[in-house]
């Protein structure tokens, strides 16, 4: 049993044999049951379905626009896929890891994570709705550009990601982490009650607070 550390967080890694997989086409179109493969390219963009992957790599699978009702991902690698401007409707994910990755105007509604980590993704213009975590959640070296955060945000961590114009509209955060990610021009921050920040971030993002909080900063 693997893990990744990070600053007290442990994240526990799938259970993923690359070298003993084989390789099979990726096929998300209708329902699809993955066991034990390695998906190995595909282009799959606009595709409807729904469906379960477990103890598999998925890697360079072109997903642009895809339209997946219910995923479920179990011991699951998702490398070099593109998401951009798909839509997810129910994503459960337990120990998942999702790595280099574009999900520039993805919609995803993650109903249930557990061990999930996510490094140098592309989440631009995306919008991510969050019911439950029930174990760790990292997002490590990912953007955020103008993305749109809701739903209980407890238990996430961000490490080095970039929040840019990102809006929060949070439910729940308490031990949401951002400590050493960039806050610019973020909205929604008073929703973010219990999360975890710097005192260099609290001092660069005090002028947005105190104008959520209808004072008015004068000289």
């Amino acid at each position: 049993m693997e893990f990744r550390d990070f600053d007290g967080v442990r994240v526990r890694r799938p259970s993923v044999e690359r070298d003993e997989l084989a390789s099979e086409r990726a096929v998300f179109d209708g329902d699809f049951d993955f066991d034990t493969v390695h998906l190995d390219g595909g282009e799959q963009d606009g595709v409807r379905g729904a469906g379960e992957i477990a103890h598999c790599l998925v890697s360079e699978v072109n997903l642009a626009n895809a339209r997946l009702g219910r995923l479920t991902l179990s011991d699951v690698i998702l490398e070099g896929v593109d998401l951009s401007n798909a839509a997810i409707r129910e994503l459960t994910a337990r120990r998942v890891e999702i790595l280099r990755s574009r999900a520039i105007g993805l919609g995803v509604s993650i109903t249930s994570a557990t061990d999930l980590y996510v490094e140098n993704a592309q989440f631009d213009y995306a919008s991510v709705v969050v019911e439950r975590v029930k174990g760790a959640a990292v997002f490590s070296g990912c953007s955020f550009r103008e993305t749109v955060f809701s739903g209980d945000l407890s238990r996430l961590t961000f490490v080095d990601c970039q929040f840019t114009d990102t809006e929060f509209a949070a439910t729940g955060a308490a031990g949401c982490d951002l400590r050493g990610s960039r806050l610019s021009g973020v909205r929604g921050l008073l929703t973010l009650s219990g999360a975890k920040i710097t005192s260099e971030q609290a001092v660069s993002i005090a002028g947005i607070l105190a104008a959520e909080s209808g004072l008015s900063v004068i000289g």
